[in-house]
């Protein structure tokens, strides 16, 4: 698949392994990423403070809505997770920090996109196209701009089954001083309970949170490193 030598491609694979980035599958010619790589998240994760300044919003939100919520931001045109709250009554949870997603179907995405100059907008586009997830998925670069527009007059961004079926989010972005968007918070749950009634409610809980979270912008990802897209 890499269309590189056995020998080269072998002494990659053996330098990994050394470092811990790989590990051999006992009794088997398979590879699997190595434990080395959960060190480095591990100390990734300690070294983004933002994340413990967002917990106490991101639990009060959970607990007044009951819902899941998410901590993200944007890297390379795509959204990361950076933290996640569950209910407590969800009785399987599981890590999302460092997942990515694209943008464009997404309600965090969309609601950084929304802030975003039109020039990015077009670069993400460009560079990750518009691909369909769901039936609801907006995969047209007009009425996606569209849709845009409407998210900064409301002031928040909706995923309506867009990203994965029977899942609805209302997100909100962080943003500088300056308005430079730093990531966003989201409230996401199943179509039963993420009713359109309780949007403009979600959507003032988020903002004080949100407005705090906007005076350590600095602190998120998206603000710390050249965006390359």
């Amino acid at each position: 698949m890499l269309k590189m030598p056995k020998s080269t491609l072998l002494n990659m694979i053996r330098t990994l392994e050394a470092a811990g980035y790989l590990f051999r599958v006992h009794n088997s010619q398979n590879y699997r990423l190595g434990f080395k790589l959960m060190e480095l998240s591990y100390n990734m994760r300690a070294s983004l403070p933002v994340i413990q300044y967002a917990i106490p919003f991101m639990e009060e939100l959970q607990i007044r809505t009951g819902e899941i919520i998410y901590l993200t931001t944007h890297i390379n045109g795509r959204v990361l997770y950076l933290e996640c709250m569950y209910p407590s009554k969800r009785s399987i949870t599981y890590s999302v920090y460092g997942k990515t997603l694209p943008m464009h179907c997404t309600g965090c995405g969309k609601a950084m996109l929304a802030y975003m100059s039109e020039e990015t907008v077009n670069a993400v586009i460009a560079k990750w196209g518009l691909p369909r997830s769901t039936p609801n998925t907006i995969t047209n670069p007009v009425k996606l701009k569209k849709a845009l527009a409407q998210y900064r007059e409301l002031g928040y961004a909706v995923d309506n089954e867009e990203e994965g079926h029977n899942v609805r989010c209302i997100a909100m972005p962080i943003r500088s001083a300056e308005g430079i968007v730093a990531g966003a918070l989201s409230i996401s749950g199943p179509v039963m309970t993420m009713t359109d009634d309780k949007f403009p409610e979600y959507a003032r809980l988020m903002a004080g949170a949100c407005n705090f979270l906007s005076q350590n912008a600095h602190l998120f990802p998206a603000l710390q490193m050249p965006e390359i897209i």
